[in-house]
């Protein structure tokens, strides 16, 4: 015995011979109200209190039905009894009439899916068009998807595979037609008909479906599986992705000997770029090699200036330098840079003498010894600028050979000084700073900064020396810098016979002591008019 589900019931309800059920009374009512009898009113009075119930029976029956008459019979029926209902919701009917389209449809003897109702509920629309698609039932499954407005392009790509693989049409003809079949149409991905027709070893029809993929990250890994390494390199380059781009170049670098890898990357210039900066700290030897590869001598040049001033070790230091010499001596346009080089070496050269010469040390003047942290007890001068050299040969007395080095390398005037100058407030050398200022008329640097830096220093005497020197400022700026010495006495004086009588009264409200006494000293001169 079998059981029957409550839709069943309700079926064999609307039908069953002598049957009183509202859905039999409703069906009968539209019967005949078609043959225009009055009975037609009496059976829907006669149900009217359970017409709602007549009218959900009825949709639900004709779910139930296979017969396509008895179907229309059954949802006619509804529609007629919810006519009379002030209100009603007919959204059930209205799902209801379209899923019966949708099962008739598929239902037909040419398509051979009698699926029920409920069936249909449990399987849901997406897999009944996956179901259509997998028998290659396209243009039902594209009606149903666009009639339950849901996503076409899998069974458009499906559709596309299948002509791959089983056309016989050459290949140019089944690209075209496959490409106009699919163009426009969104959400398509080339991508899967070129692997399929790379699988069916169709290396041409795959490469040239692949031309029309949007998506680079699709295209590149397959072209690069078939062997279409340059067409992978462009296409990589094209989309602007620099990681993709990358993960091709490393793939050709794996693969191909080192001069084909060049020469496929050299008339291409981003991928040189890219292969050019990533070297610079992964992989040198490569960035030497495409260097020597594209002749491109000055490049190699600074490459190994740049691993000479990276390398500990002196002697290897020298080595770079040598090679990379000898480089820049052959470029027509690079003798000032070939000149740097050479000075470079006589640089290290001469560092490593002073570094093995016993005889420079620190100075031994208590002033530093007690203050200074920044020069070890062992210092080192192999690795420092030439700048750093002389400031510091300066700085640990060695002022000949600190003269000596500025020859050599041709350090201009104004360059020496103010290192000379640097080097000897740092070591505290007064004695030497007044010898400068007793010994030269003038300075390429002018004498202010001397005044400044002994300032800064804490040596107000020496900053003294400086002011009398700068000549060529005006009364007020040498007044003021007496008065940062603490000399009050020259700075009213200055001023005083520079006639600064309001710059006077302004330095007697900031001193106190005797030295407002020298300052009004001066004010009182200049109100009686005289010197």
């Amino acid at each position: 015995m079998f059981l029957l589900t409550p839709l069943q019931v309700k079926s064999e309800n609307a039908f069953k011979l002598g049957s009183t059920s509202p859905s039999t009374v409703l069906l009968d009512a539209v019967e005949q109200y078609d043959k225009r009898s009055p009975k037609a009113d009496d059976n829907l009075q006669f149900i009217k209190p359970r017409l709602i119930e007549a009218v959900d029976d009825c949709i639900e029956a004709a779910g139930h039905e296979f017969n396509i008459h008895w179907q229309k019979q059954l949802l006619k029926a509804a529609s007629f009894g919810k006519t009379v209902l002030d209100l009603y919701d007919s959204d059930e009917f209205v799902e209801m009439s379209e899923i019966l389209r949708i099962l008739n449809a598929v239902r037909h003897y040419e398509i051979g899916l009698p699926l029920s109702y409920e069936q249909y509920r449990r399987l849901n629309p997406e897999r009944l068009v996956q179901r259509l698609v997998s028998r290659q039932e396209y243009l039902l499954a594209l009606r149903l998807s666009d009639y339950l407005r849901l996503p076409t392009d899998r069974i458009y790509v499906h559709w596309a595979v299948q002509k791959v693989r089983v056309s016989n049409e050459d290949e140019d003809t089944t690209c075209e037609r496959i490409v106009s079949k699919l163009q426009g149409k969104p959400g398509i991905s080339f991508y899967e008909i070129a692997r399929a027709a790379q699988v069916e070893g169709r290396t041409r029809l795959a490469t040239s479906l692949l031309n029309h993929e949007p998506r680079a990250s699709k295209q590149v890994p397959l072209l690069l599986t078939m062997e279409e390494d340059t067409l992978a390199l462009d296409k990589a380059l094209l989309s602007g992705d620099t990681d993709l781009t990358l993960s091709v170049l490393l793939h050709l670098k794996a693969k191909l000997p080192l001069a084909t890898f060049f020469r496929t990357i050299n008339s291409r210039p981003v991928a040189t770029a890219l292969v050019e900066a990533t070297s610079q700290q992964l992989d040198r030897p490569l960035l030497k090699d495409l260097y020597y590869q594209d002749d491109r001598r000055l490049d190699g040049a600074n490459l190994l200036f740049l691993d000479a001033l990276a390398h500990p070790d002196t002697a290897s230091r020298l080595d770079f330098l040598r090679t990379a010499h000898k480089l820049a001596a052959d470029i027509r346009d690079a003798s000032v840079y070939a000149r740097s080089i050479e000075d470079c070496q006589r640089l290290l050269r001469l560092q490593e003498t002073l570094d093995a010469d016993s005889s420079i040390s620190r100075t031994t003047d208590p002033a530093i010894d007690a203050t200074d942290t920044t020069t070890p007890a062992t210092f080192t001068f192999t690795g420092l600028s030439l700048h750093q050299t002389i400031y510091h040969l300066v700085r640990l007395n060695h002022t000949k050979k600190a003269l000596a080095l500025r020859t050599d390398h041709k350090v201009s005037d104004v360059q020496f000084w103010h290192i000379r100058l640097r080097a000897l407030i740092a070591a505290r050398a007064w004695r030497d700073l007044q010898a400068i200022a007793d010994n030269n008329k003038r300075s390429p640097i002018g004498w202010e900064i001397f005044f400044n830096e002994a300032i800064a220093a804490g040596n107000m005497r020496l900053a003294g020396v400086f002011v009398a020197k700068c000549t060529g400022l005006g009364v007020k700026q040498r007044a003021e810098m007496w008065e940062k010495c603490g000399m009050i006495g020259r700075a009213a004086e200055e001023a005083g016979k520079g006639r600064e009588g309001e710059w006077l009264e302004g330095l007697r409200e900031r001193v106190g002591g005797r030295d407002v006494i020298e300052v009004e000293k001066w004010l009182s001169v200049l109100a009686k008019g005289g010197k």
